[in-house]
């Protein structure tokens, strides 16, 4: 019953193993034969051509035996098996035939028992959310983890799936990752990025190209020109603002938004909305006069405190009057520092000497 037992674990039929122990068998009785006439003191020259030529048969049995009994992967080149078999039991008379055949019996008998599970399970790492079917108001990846996986996950694949959440990041947010991912050493992540920031530079330009179609039709009616002249300043805006402008093309936009949004104060010198605009550019200008001019007026006429006095902040410190900076940012709603995760890092860096830090943001 063991014998069965083990037969059937090692994957060999049963009568294939008897074939193979009794032409082992056989062999080994040939091989004391022999083994005894060579050494009788009787040894001549016909004794010893017999004894050979049965030390020879017995070793053709045995290596058809062993190799009959030996798993099927290793039965793929029965020629050199044979050869090798023959070779070994021919060279090492009566030794390599019970080596070989111990060797073989106890694998056949006594298998290695299979390596225990692993006390652990291993979980792959999650796909990061490229086609969501919905975004949630917390996405899973937010641009600092995009940008950590970018610069130091060795995967391509890894990489090329951040670049694809980023176009599911706020538009403030992914530009400067996928600037990030037009240095990544894999083409096809260079050209994903680039081809998500050129569609963004796309839809820019058709913006603008409709406001600009619809200035001729408005010069009778000045609040209509009143309000595109703002919305093309606020688009050449924008486009600053996600960094989708480098270089001469950065002071190009700068000349067409402060061109625009001077068009708009000739129209309405008091509009608050117009005023910030003109604070905003000329502050990106490195105008401070006109830039803190303009942010006192606009948030005399209403402008939304929260969106002045960041600027005035940053218009305080390039001036070098760090006093004003505490001040300004003293005076924000700590509530507005959890929706602008940056500006809160600045406040708690300025106010944390003075016990006035605001709240952490929470993680998004």
């Amino acid at each position: 019953m063991a014998t069965e037992l083990a037969v059937k674990g090692a994957d060999r039929a049963p009568g294939v193993i008897r074939t193979g122990l009794l032409l082992c068998g056989g062999a080994l009785g040939l091989e004391l034969f022999a083994f005894a006439s060579a050494l009788s003191g009787r040894l001549e020259v016909w004794t010893a051509s017999a004894d050979l030529l049965i030390h020879g048969a017995a070793c053709l049995f045995a290596a058809y035996g062993l190799h009959g009994m030996m798993p099927a992967s290793q039965q793929s080149s029965r020629q050199i098996g044979l050869l090798f078999l023959f070779a070994m039991m021919f060279f090492m008379p009566l030794l390599g035939l019970l080596g070989l055949a111990g060797g073989l019996l106890a694998e056949l008998y006594f298998p290695n028992p299979p390596p225990p599970p692993p006390p652990w399970i291993s979980i792959p790492s999650p796909d990061l959310p490229h086609q969501p079917s919905t975004i949630g108001a917390r996405p899973d990846y937010g641009d600092g983890a995009l940008s950590a996986m970018l610069r130091y996950c060795p995967s391509p694949e890894r990489r090329l799936s951040a670049v694809l959440a980023v176009r599911h990041l706020r538009d403030e947010h992914d530009a400067e990752v996928l600037r990030l991912a037009l240095t990544d050493t894999v083409d096809d992540v260079r050209l994903l990025a680039y081809s998500i920031l050129d569609r963004k530079e796309q839809s820019f330009n058709l913006r603008l190209k409709s406001l600009l179609d619809q200035l001729p039709g408005a010069t009778a009616d000045d609040g209509v020109r009143n309000r595109l002249e703002k919305r093309l300043a606020q688009t050449h805006l924008d486009m600053i603002e996600l960094g989708l402008c480098r270089g001469e093309v950065l002071l190009y936009m700068l000349l067409e938004a402060r061109k625009h949004v001077d068009v708009a104060m000739a129209l309405a010198p008091d509009d608050r909305e117009s005023l910030f605009l003109l604070g905003s550019i000329a502050l990106r200008q490195n105008d401070l006069l006109t830039a803190e001019g303009a942010f006192l007026k606009a948030q005399v006429m209403g402008m939304s405190i929260e969106k002045v006095l960041p600027n005035l902040a940053e218009l305080a410190f390039r001036q070098q009057r760090f006093s004003m900076v505490t001040h300004y940012l003293r005076a924000i709603d700590p509530i507005c520092f959890r929706a602008q995760p940056r500006l809160s890092g600045i406040a708690t860096h300025w106010l944390k000497e003075e016990g006035a830090c605001p709240p952490k943001p929470s993680p998004t």
